[in-house]
């Protein structure tokens, strides 16, 4: 079934001034007023297309507003976090600096008694080796020390055959310095730092460093993650907001362009139907009523013989594609050699299936009203 479109007779009537019927024949002063009629209509639709663009500009100009004061949001809270969170990172990175260079200074370890610890331990990986003895072409390194190079006397594993021995002095890198091994061999006095409260307190201040900068880094990252979801939620927020009044725009644009295109098909019709009236001066506004409800009955079957098929024309009076394509036929033999009884039987043939539908109803609001303002004659269908 065809669109139903209200028309609304306060717009078809806006804007066209009406010519006394006495000021001349009647053909002419109704096609006059149609014509008016039309051309009003014609500039309703311009202004409603511009009216439409303007709506739809304003609402973009909304979308883009409310993204520049989402980005400036986002920008700001991106420079307080920044504010916030740099400097304190910057200082814990000092921080960890400092303490690995104080740690660096103090990080030498002697051996104490008992050195066969590290022998039977993996403790010699947490420890620095040091530099292999050469007797003669042999290089030997420490005992279970990793070394880099090889040793001929054991291929190339790298292994020495020396037992560490108690006095020996080297270093651990900060990395190891908190290992358990490490630290079970200075509580037993097999590692002895030589400077112990460098050794603790800078291994212990570099890691918190550390800790300080994860945790500040985090939270600058939730931060800033938090910047952007807010961002971005409003951005969301806005377009929607923008979706919802274009498709109520739409909704409003549609109904009403539907409104002026019905009415600027009602002021064509009428217009035909005046020119074919007019061969009944004497009996005018029967024949234009005549004339008329034939336009509308040979253009809605006109557009329904050359459409495809669907099924969906289940009228009383046009129940198969054969009957609508003769009455097509039938419609155009008649248009081209018109009569108001050839009209009349045409208009008898198709019935009402067309004419009672809420669209030619309110067209014929429109028309009535239009004729009766022009005319001071009310239309009878």
């Amino acid at each position: 079934m065809r669109t139903r479109i209200a028309i609304v007779l306060s717009i078809a009537l806006f804007g066209f001034s009406v010519v006394p019927a006495n000021a001349a024949t009647k053909p002419s002063v109704v096609t006059a007023a149609f014509k008016n009629l039309l051309s009003v209509t014609e500039d309703s639709m311009d202004q409603l297309e511009q009216k439409y663009e303007s709506e739809v500009d304003a609402l973009d100009a909304t979308l883009v507003a409310a993204t520049q004061s989402a980005d400036d949001a986002y920008n700001q809270d991106l420079l307080a976090a920044t504010n916030l969170y740099a400097p304190q990172i910057t200082a814990a990175n000092k921080k960890a600096d400092d303490s690995l260079r104080l740690f660096n200074a103090s990080n030498k370890v002697k051996v104490g008694s008992g050195g066969g610890f590290f022998g039977g331990t993996n403790l010699s990986n947490y420890i620095d080796c040091l530099p292999p003895k050469t007797d003669g072409v042999w290089k030997l390194l420490k005992r279970n020390c990793a070394g880099v190079e090889s040793v001929p006397s054991f291929g190339t594993l790298g292994y020495g055959g020396e037992d560490w021995q108690p006095g020996d002095v080297t270093t651990i890198q900060i990395g190891n310095s908190g290992e358990p091994l490490v630290q079970n061999g200075i509580a037993a006095g097999y590692i002895i730092p030589l400077d112990l409260v460098g050794f603790d307190s800078n291994r212990i201040a570099y890691k918190q460093a550390l800790a300080d900068v994860a945790t500040l880094t985090a939270s600058n990252g939730k931060a800033r993650a938090a910047a952007q979801t807010k961002r971005d939620n409003s951005v969301a927020s806005a377009t929607k907001v923008r979706e919802s009044a274009l498709a109520d725009l739409d909704d409003a644009y549609e109904t009403a362009k539907a409104n002026l295109e019905a009415q600027q098909q009602a002021a064509n019709l009428a217009l035909l139907a005046a020119k074919r009236a007019s061969k009944d001066p004497s009996n005018f506004d029967k024949a234009f009523a005549v004339a008329y409800k034939f336009e509308y009955n040979l253009q809605m079957v006109g557009e329904i013989a050359d459409a495809a098929w669907t099924g969906d024309w289940t009228y009383r009076t046009i129940d198969s594609i054969l009957k609508v394509n003769k009455l097509a036929v039938y419609g155009d033999g008649i248009a081209s050699k018109y009569s108001m009884a050839s009209a009349n039987a045409f208009n008898s043939a198709v019935g009402n299936a067309f004419t009672n539908e809420p669209d030619f109803r309110a067209a014929l609001k429109v028309l009535t009203a239009t004729y009766k303002k022009t005319t001071n004659t009310t239309l009878k269908f």
